[in-house]
């Protein structure tokens, strides 16, 4: 329970990104970035806006919402990254990030329609002026800010997944399966970074 306390920090930073429309659906003041095909809003979204019947308790909703924005925000830096740098192992993790963190999106889609969940589609407002403000980096100095938030941000996530245990058998059963997974991105994070120095 204690080792949730810091997703549901992360959810508290987007809850305060919210505001609710006239029915009472929650709203993300951030417009979407990046992949639109992640984070696109389309009929079928709207059609089954079941935010308000959700099977999923505040402790799986906080794992759920901060695993969204974490694997969109993998996905974006990764593209991002295949676009900066011009380091060949950067570039090569960059793109298994990509690859890893985009089907984990899907299986987490999926996970959270059988549950009836509405997943955030977009960055809170901090999380987007980060994205912003890499994106004026270049070069040497790009893939040491990637590198170094890649290995921090991995100790997060995989202290986050591993206290899914105590979740709901959908929700944990993701989380284990995505765990080795993120267990391997952040050894190659750690080679990665250690090789720019």
């Amino acid at each position: 329970m204690l080792k949730l306390y810091a997703g549901l920090m992360i959810l508290a930073g987007l809850t305060a990104c919210q505001h609710t429309d006239k029915n009472g659906n929650a709203q993300l003041d951030s417009a979407p970035v990046g992949n639109d095909s992640l984070r696109r809003t389309d009929s079928s979204d709207a059609a089954r806006d079941v935010t308000h019947m959700s099977k999923v308790d505040g402790d799986g909703a906080a794992f759920m919402d901060t695993a969204a924005v974490g694997g969109m925000m993998e996905v974006d830096l990764g593209k991002l990254a295949l676009e900066k740098s011009a380091n060949a192992q950067v570039k090569k993790f960059a793109a298994q990030m990509i690859a890893d963190h985009s089907k984990a999106g899907t299986d987490l889609k999926a996970v959270a329609a059988k549950l009836e969940h509405l997943l955030p589609s977009a960055y809170p407002a901090d999380v987007q002026g980060h994205i912003d403000a890499m994106k004026k980096l270049s070069g040497k100095e790009f893939d040491k800010h990637y590198m170094d938030m890649m290995v921090n941000d991995h100790v997060k996530t995989l202290d986050l997944f591993r206290s899914a245990s105590s979740l709901r058998a959908e929700i944990k059963e993701f989380a284990a399966r995505t765990l080795p997974v993120l267990e391997k991105h952040y050894q190659m994070a750690k080679v990665t970074n250690a090789s720019l120095k």
